[in-house]
């Protein structure tokens, strides 16, 4: 007799690549974006837990309350699931809290390793992907407006965005960001023109741009 499958709560990144049609990096910039988060899976980890307790107006001081070893599956910071999809495996020393306050940091066993993840290591937990695909589906038809066309689909938008973001992040993985903001917008409104589709005005490129180059924390360079 064969065992149904039972209903999987995550998914691997290599599943919801497939799933969307995208590829890595993808990923890793909306979880940049803080628009999907990533997760992993721990077994016996030691890390410190406390809370971060506000002293001054921007000065803040950790307090611990022990050590726990986690076992489950926990959220990784932003930064961290960006750099793992972009360079390989990498040392992770925190995840995610469940309070907003807290902290939950990793501490290093002296006959252990340091606990390192690799893009095959990463989770996506299935309600966070049908949350994703909920927020970002197309809005519905209004059967009650009048159809200005019959027979065919509307006409599709006149700029390739969704292209556009996965030529971004093809090109951030592999070549890492350019100098300044500026080169980016010139560079990917060069690819625009190469593939022979409609070009956006410099403008436009450019304000989707600076929202990427802020997560990436490149805003201190420059953006001439």
């Amino acid at each position: 007799m064969i065992m149904a499958m039972p209903n999987i709560s995550f998914l691997t990144l290599a599943d919801l690549c497939d799933r969307w049609g995208v590829k890595p990096p993808h990923i890793g910039a909306l979880a940049l974006d803080q628009k999907l988060v990533l997760s992993i899976g721990l077994s016996g980890v030691r890390a410190e837990v406390g809370e971060w307790q506000k002293v001054d107006i921007d000065e803040w001081q950790r307090l611990p309350e022990g050590w726990q070893y986690l076992t489950g599956i926990f959220d990784l910071k932003r930064n961290d699931a960006w750099s793992i999809i972009k360079h390989g495996p990498r040392v992770i020393d925190s995840v995610m809290p469940v309070e907003p306050d807290g902290y939950i940091e990793i501490r290093r066993q002296e006959d252990l390793p340091e606990f390192v993840v690799a893009p095959d290591d990463l989770l996506i937990r299935r309600e966070e992907v049908e949350r994703f695909e909920a927020n970002n589906a197309p809005a519905p038809r209004d059967v009650s407006a009048p159809s200005l066309s019959r027979g065919g689909p509307g006409a599709p938008p006149k700029y390739d965005w969704e292209s556009f973001w996965i030529e971004t992040c093809r090109r951030l993985h592999d070549d890492g960001p350019p100098s300044t903001q500026k080169e980016m917008v010139l560079n990917l409104l060069g690819w625009f023109d190469d593939k022979g589709a409609a070009v956006p005005d410099e403008s436009t490129v450019k304000k989707k741009v600076s929202k990427l180059w802020k997560a990436l924390g490149l805003a201190s360079q420059s953006v001439a």
